[in-house]
């Protein structure tokens, strides 16, 4: 039997792989994440807070760096837990998922919107869109009227959306096997989409020399680059990851198949 196939006894829980208190941090940063977003956007809008450079740094700095780090969680262990390669694959798949596709869909989604209504243009007083606007002083290609970020960005919300989905049913335990096996295999496309949309939106800076990005070290330091590592890194592993599932997941599907009450032994054929 191939090492990444386990037995019945020890049978993986595809749907929900984590352990309590690696599921407690990926809600609890969502939903740090989600009141940062807000409270910024709603206390630029209404004035509480300066549109500063200070505030730049300090908000990217606290909502930055937890996402950043979030994907760590999934080295932690609980005491006593012995998970195989298939548990941590389906671990890592069902996180990123909602990782990436919250990102695309909650922040390249307004961008969308706002280009042909032309909200990207040069302010000082971006007011809600402020949380938007202080990435566009990093990356300066995130204005109205850019065709190639529009087309990059209609790309990563549709994707984004179509991952979104097959996350929802993948965290089904009911999801019969087949149609976890094609959610895996829609989820590998996506992922492999946006891997490959990621890789041209850096490469074309890379090749323009840097040319378009802003605020010195801070923005290409830290917003161009730090907080875009966990979308340049963890595709690759999330790939080889829906990889071991679907591999997994037909060959016991394939072995039910085969034992099913007056099915014909798959060997008898070759004899």
């Amino acid at each position: 039997m191939p090492d990444n196939v386990t037995t019945l006894e020890n049978e993986p829980d595809f749907a929900q792989p984590w352990a309590p208190h690696r599921l407690r941090i990926y809600t609890g940063v969502a939903i740090f994440t989600v009141a940062m977003f807000v409270l910024l956007t709603v206390g630029v809008s209404v004035g509480i807070v300066p549109p500063s450079f200070t505030v730049d740094v300090i908000a990217n700095l606290m909502f930055g760096i937890p996402v950043i780090l979030l994907p760590f969680v999934l080295l932690w262990d609980a005491p006593g837990e012995k998970r195989t390669r298939i548990d941590k694959a389906a671990e890592l798949t069902l996180f990123y998922l909602p990782y990436t596709a919250c990102s695309q869909i909650g922040y390249e989604l307004v961008f969308l919107i706002g280009h042909p209504l032309g909200f990207w243009t040069p302010t000082d007083d971006p007011g809600w869109k402020w949380l938007w606007w202080q990435y566009a002083l990093a990356d300066t290609r995130y204005v109205s009227g850019n065709p190639w970020i529009f087309a990059l960005e209609i790309v990563g919300v549709c994707t984004g959306a179509t991952v979104f989905v097959m996350w929802l049913r993948l965290v089904r335990p009911t999801l019969p096997t087949e149609s976890r096996i094609r959610c895996l295999w829609v989820a590998f496309a996506g992922c492999a989409v946006l891997m490959s949309s990621t890789a041209v939106y850096f490469l074309a800076e890379v090749g323009a020399g840097f040319a378009n990005i802003g605020q010195g070290a801070y923005g290409l330091g830290f917003k161009f680059i730090a907080e875009n590592i966990p979308f340049i890194v963890l595709p690759p592993l999330v790939l080889y990851a829906i990889h071991l599932q679907i591999d997994y997941l037909t060959r016991r599907a394939g072995v039910q198949h085969a034992h099913l009450p007056g099915q014909k032994d798959p060997t008898s054929a070759a004899q």
